[in-house]
């Protein structure tokens, strides 16, 4: 099978392919063909995500599909938080067998209704003329061992969040160009990335399948988004993703002699 089917996983925003690590051993233990990339400005330092943007994290997404797909025949796109994000953005130039998205945004602040787990994005834009690096807090060592998470920690590369925002609005433009099957994972509590954005996601696609899977979690110590790690939900998510792509290769499968 492994010959056959890939899996592109893309990890989130200021983090790094080891939020990524355990899922992606996961299929490879099924036989599947894993593709991880590190998306540019991620793994460096804080000053390199901040000379990067929203293109350039879709583009290394597109170019990593491209160069699984050109080895595979059928590939599945899997991503965490804003790599979920760009899960859609490759579904809506690409027809992956299926996209899956784990706490992924399609906002982070809205105005009709009002929401947002932070009140000062909305004036990121403006904000990074006058202080582009924000600081910021760290983990406590409890959530990371609950939570297990690299990546940048101790300020907000103002100029590339920024260009998040603008790319999160981009993207859910074009969730009406998803006919690729869905399957959109959520804690109801993510302090990250609101709920909501799972039922926006579900609601503006085209794909005939979609399927959704809420979480609730009983820590109060993370913010319930780093499902991929976390303790309570790691294994449910791995059984999940395995379920939904089983359910969708079923006509790929060798006949048996």
């Amino acid at each position: 099978m492994g010959k056959r089917i890939g899996c592109l996983l893309l990890h989130g925003y200021g983090g790094s392919p080891y939020e990524m690590q355990g899922m992606a051993h996961l299929l490879r233990e099924q036989g599947y063909a894993v593709e991880i990339p590190l998306l540019p400005g991620h793994g460096k330092t804080l000053e390199d995500l901040q000379a990067t943007r929203f293109q350039d994290w879709q583009d290394a997404a597109l170019q990593a599909y491209d160069r699984l797909s050109a080895r595979v025949e059928q590939v599945f796109v899997i991503g965490l938080s804003m790599g979920g994000t760009l899960s859609l953005a490759v579904a809506q130039q690409r027809r992956p067998t299926g996209v899956v998205t784990i706490a992924a945004p399609v906002f982070l602040y809205r105005y009709l209704p009002l929401q947002a787990t932070d009140w000062r994005l909305p004036f990121v834009p403006f904000l990074r003329f006058f202080r582009p690096m924000w600081p910021t807090g760290t983990s406590s060592e409890q959530a990371r061992e609950i939570a297990p998470w690299q990546g940048y920690e101790g300020a907000q590369p103002l100029h590339a969040l920024t260009s998040f925002l603008k790319g999160l609005r981009r993207v859910r433009t074009g969730l009406p160009r998803i006919t690729s099957p869905i399957c959109v994972l959520h804690a109801e509590g993510d302090q990250t990335v609101l709920v909501d954005n799972a039922w926006e996601i579900l609601r503006r696609v085209r794909s005939e399948s979609r399927r959704l899977e809420l979480f609730s979690l009983q820590e109060t110590v993370t913010s319930h988004h780093v499902l991929t790690t976390h303790a309570e939900t790691r294994s449910r998510v791995g059984d999940v993703v395995l379920e939904f792509m089983a359910a969708h290769l079923s006509r790929y499968r060798e006949p048996t002699q």
